[in-house]
C-alpha cells in the first residue's frame, strides 16, 4: 500500500512539472525499499523451519516413517516388485505406538507384509 502511494506521489509530482523533487523522492524511497528487502532476505536466511516431529514408541517394530515394500515381524516375505511410492505421501508429524507383539507403521506401508508369518506377492 505504501508502495502504491509513493508511485501516485511521484506521478502527480512528475505532472505539476517538479522533476528534480521526483528524482529525489524517488532516489529515497528506493534506497529504502532495498534497505528493507535486505534485512527481509538476511531475517530468512538465518531462520530455521522446525523440522517434523517423530515420535516412535515400539514393543515388536514401529517405524516412524515409510516402509514400502518391507517385510516387518517375524517370517515375513515380501516377494515381486514392489508398487510406485504415491505422491505427496510423506512429511509431517509422526506419533507412531506399538505393542509387545504388534507392528506400527507411521507413513507409508505400500506393498509390505506387516506381522507375523506376513507373505505379500506380487509377479
Amino acid at each position: 500500500m505504501a508502495a502504491l502511494l509513493v508511485s501516485a506521489g511521484l506521478v502527480v509530482m512528475l505532472v505539476m512539472g517538479h522533476w528534480n523533487a521526483a528524482s529525489q523522492v524517488a532516489g529515497v524511497a528506493g534506497t529504502v525499499l532495498s534497505a528493507a528487502g535486505l534485512v527481509v532476505s538476511v531475517v530468512a536466511f538465518f531462520r530455521t523451519a522446525p523440522g517434523p516431529a517423530r515420535r516412535v514408541r515400539g514393543g515388536r517394530v514401529a517405524v516412524g516413517g515409510d516402509a514400502n515394500g518391507a517385510a516387518l515381524g517375524e517370517d515375513s516375505q515380501v516377494v515381486g516388485p514392489a508398487s510406485a511410492r504415491a505422491a505427496g505421501v510423506g512429511g509431517g508429524q509422526t506419533d507412531v505406538a506399538s505393542g509387545p507383539d504388534g507392528v506400527a507403521v507411521g507413513g507409508d506401508a505400500n506393498d509390505a507384509a506387516l506381522g507375523k508369518r506376513s507373505k505379500r506377492t506380487r509377479s
